[in-house]
């Protein structure tokens, strides 16, 4: 084996021990994990796989995570945090009225989705953790929905929405950009698309289905 195919089949290993040796072993086991589930889903994760891919102890998993059910929580976990911070970073500077803000919102979750899938079937998706189980994942998953909920209500103060229901108003809007996030990642959109405009036109027709119709007459 020459030195150019060794470091070819080896070198992206040689980099994770390092970071192991540096003390960030809980960081790089949740990002080869994320890995492994995006090439085999969730059932495809072992710890004993999970080491030998980082170049560790079979044992130095087990340091940070009791078991492979604690891996995956804490993997969606942190997709949850970096979903949280990517919205919240959205509604900074926005006036929670402004219509702009939830369309936005909705265009930043399917692009999420797009760039972390293997986090995102866990959290939302196909191999999703049951919350009801995992008191940290139902605080998170709430979270961001009571944040969709609360939008809702101020848009129908400010009259930019009908004046419904505002937490199914907040179901319509999460069911339209989920759904779409899970055609595209699962290949299930098999035709040339344009990926930008498709999320910029789900989140448009989704509102536009909500506003007050005009007074006739």
């Amino acid at each position: 084996m020459t030195t150019s195919t060794f470091q070819a089949m080896f070198g992206g290993m040689n980099e994770r021990a390092r970071a192991y040796h540096h003390g960030d072993l809980r960081a790089a086991l949740l990002e080869e994990a994320a890995d492994m589930i995006a090439e085999a889903g969730a059932a495809g994760v072992t710890m004993r796989a999970l080491g030998q891919r980082l170049g560790v102890s079979r044992a130095a998993p087990y340091r940070h995570f009791e078991d492979k059910d604690a891996l995956l929580v804490a993997v969606a976990a942190a997709g949850f945090d970096r979903l949280g911070e990517r919205l919240r970073d959205i509604g900074a500077g926005a006036p929670r009225s402004s219509v702009d803000r939830v369309r936005r919102m909705g265009e930043e979750y399917v692009r999420f989705a797009l760039e972390n899938p293997a986090q995102y079937r866990l959290m939302y998706g196909k191999d999703a953790l049951a919350r009801q189980d995992h008191p940290e994942l139902r605080t998170a998953g709430n979270s961001l929905f009571e944040q969709l909920v609360e939008i809702f209500r101020a848009y129908q103060k400010s009259g930019r929405v009908k004046r419904q229901d505002a937490r199914a108003q907040a179901y319509v809007a999460w069911g339209a950009v989920h759904g779409l996030a899970s055609l595209l990642i699962d290949g299930q959109i098999m035709a040339p698309v344009d990926v930008d405009a498709l999320i910029r036109q789900a989140t448009r027709t989704m509102l536009d289905g909500m506003r007050p119709q005009p007074a006739s007459g």
